[in-house]
């Protein structure tokens, strides 16, 4: 029965859907602009009403937009935190699917609990924010780029595949990992797109978002530049501050963290290589980004991480049912073991702050 579990996507979504209900909309600092631009597109406020013509959300209309039906049977609040639930299950089920290709099913069911449990997800998910969305996209994009773009390499695809990411950017701008990590693929890859099909793809997944950037009235550039701004003025990202990345990323992903160090040396070379481009990818975004690290941010590094926590929980639980004493309990029991303890690690490091329910 256990190994049964092991293998379905059906648990991890279900378990997706509990986590992100009590941990439902949540209310930051930033949230009142998601809520503005919403009101606007409802128009029940003017531009200046809104109060969002100098600040960067405006760049990430996607979950105020699609938060937009919902909010004429419920609040502005719940609509967006209905539309990032959406979001959270979508991204708990294609972790699911990609380290699927890539692992296998056990290994599948471990990370998509560990992506439904994480603290950042805990805390930011669900929120009325848009960081759940752009871990789901991150996820969904990641999952097309090497298991449909690299597979049917036509006109078509590509298309499709500068439009998805350029979507993906304008739910959250840190989808541009996707475009750095293709750009990495085709270097390195020896069957890859052709150039036509890359600058097919690079030219679609540009333009949509620098056209809404115009139609705003907002660039990318000067969002950089609040980024520079923000607390204290220059660059406040990793290369300044190493110890306090360090310290995000333990705070990013808990217990997977020292599990994911174990499978990445045992891991075989074809799926080493692909996690080293993630993570890669993923760094030079985290390496530019102008703001102070944290966990928010260091955990766009997910994809990489959680299937190789994942893989690492699972070599662990077989050492421990060969060893004296622990061989009392079957090897899929030690899996079941390390699963909840570092599912209570991080609801329980989050849950005076974050649990909540609609």
């Amino acid at each position: 029965m256990v190994s049964i579990l092991f293998g379905s996507w059906k648990l991890p979504v279900l378990f997706a859907l509990f986590e992100g209900v009590t941990h439902f909309g949540v209310w930051h600092q930033d949230s009142i602009a998601y809520v503005s631009i919403l009101k606007f597109f409802r128009g029940a406020a003017s531009i200046e009403e809104a109060q969002f013509a100098h600040w960067h959300g405006i760049l990430r209309p996607v979950v105020p937009f699609l938060a937009l039906p919902l909010s004429f049977v419920m609040s502005y609040n719940d609509a967006i935190a209905t539309v990032n639930l959406g979001f959270f299950v979508v991204g708990t089920l294609f972790t699911y699917l990609f380290t699927k290709k890539l692992l296998g099913n056990e290994v599948a069911f471990v990370s998509a609990i560990s992506y439904a449990s994480a603290a950042p997800n805990l805390k930011f998910g669900t929120a009325i924010l848009t960081d759940g969305p752009g871990y789901a996209m991150q996820i969904v994009l990641l999952y097309f780029v090497l298991f449909v773009l690299e597979k049917r390499k036509d006109l078509e695809t590509s298309v499709l595949g500068g439009i998805l990411i350029g979507i993906g950017v304008l739910t959250k701008e840190t989808s541009l990992t996707i475009l750095i990590f293709l750009l990495l693929r085709f270097l390195v890859q020896k069957d890859k797109p052709s150039i036509a099909n890359m600058v097919i793809i690079l030219v679609v997944s540009a333009a949509i978002p620098l056209v809404w950037s115009q139609v705003v009235g907002y660039s990318y550039l000067g969002f950089y530049g609040e980024g520079l701004a923000y607390k204290t003025p220059g660059y406040k990202g990793p290369l300044v501050n190493p110890l306090q990345f360090m310290v995000s990323g333990g705070l990013a992903f808990y217990l997977t963290l020292p599990f994911a160090f174990l499978a990445f040396f045992t891991i075989d070379d074809e799926r080493f290589k692909t996690m080293c481009e993630i993570l890669l990818a993923v760094g030079v975004i985290l390496m530019l980004w102008p703001t102070g690290p944290e966990d928010r941010l260091t955990f766009l590094a997910f994809p990489a991480v959680l299937p190789l926590a994942a893989l690492g929980m699972s070599q662990a639980s077989q050492i421990l049912a060969g060893r004296p004493w622990f061989k009392l309990l079957r090897r899929e029991l030690w899996l079941a073991v390390i699963i909840m303890a570092t599912v209570a690690a991080t609801n329980i490091a989050t849950f005076r702050l974050w649990f909540r329910i609609p």
